[in-house]
């Protein structure tokens, strides 16, 4: 269990949220219209929610050849917080939480508690931030950067947050809305991490998180600005507590 585990996680819940979302939107708006004016109409239906909350969706992993079936809770408060447990058969395997400056990792089947840091306080930032994941996580947190977002009135909307050398894009296909590409890639380090959908699917791929895996969900419930408490904390004397650089 590593950091990268934990991203890997949040990628599936992301690729959970995508789909979902949509279809909620989808049903709070029926006009049809796609490209920015879709996206515009979307926000303003999406324009109060503040938490996302995701119970009880079955997500099928492949990965390293094998296949693993997992429950997924995702619960996102605006700018403050993204939490995440999977349990398998029952039993909750990982419980996560990622805030502006840090990821929490805990192993129930090992009894370890993971903690570092996702803003480096020396040296070069990792090609993904809280704000990146957030986006990444619902699409409705876009509609914060309408203002730089760009239609190529052809096939997709395009975000674009490029910071000192590092290439942030996220694209939206305009027609369905829902999440086609995304990549960030550090110039300096080489370090990304990019996605791309095909059909139903949704390919991730990292050299600093994780190779390459494909995921399938279905299910599961979404709640908007439903708030819950989350809790990370454990008993000292049944954990093990590591710290990753």
């Amino acid at each position: 269990m590593n950091r990268g585990l934990l991203l890997l996680l949040l990628l599936i819940a992301m690729a959970l949220t995508q789909c979902k979302v949509t279809r909620e939107a989808q049903r709070q708006s029926a006009s049809g219209l796609e490209g920015m004016d879709g996206l515009r109409e979307q926000c303003v239906s999406l324009d109060s929610v503040q938490t996302l909350l995701i119970k009880k969706a079955e997500a099928i992993l492949m990965f390293d050849n094998e296949r693993y079936e997992v429950t997924v809770t995702l619960y996102s408060k605006r700018d403050s917080i993204i939490y995440l447990s999977a349990v398998n058969s029952g039993f909750e395997i990982i419980r996560a939480s990622v805030d502006k400056d840090s990821i929490k990792v805990i192993d129930r089947l090992n009894h370890i508690v993971y903690r570092t840091a996702l803003k480096r306080k020396f040296g070069y930032q990792f090609p993904v931030s809280f704000n990146d994941l957030q986006n990444l996580i619902g699409r409705f947190y876009l509609c914060d950067d309408l203002e730089i977002a760009e239609d190529d009135l052809i096939d997709v909307v395009k975000f674009e947050f490029d910071e000192n050398y590092i290439k942030k894009r996220i694209h939206i296909d305009r027609k369905n809305l829902k999440l086609n590409m995304f990549e960030f890639r550090h110039q300096k380090t080489d370090q990304y991490l990019m996605g791309e959908r095909s059909g139903d699917k949704l390919k991730v791929y990292s050299n600093f998180m994780i190779s390459e895996f494909e995921m399938q969900a279905k299910g599961g419930t979404v709640l908007y600005n439903q708030e819950i408490a989350v809790k990370m904390k454990v008993n000292p004397r049944k954990y093990t507590f590591t710290e990753l650089r």
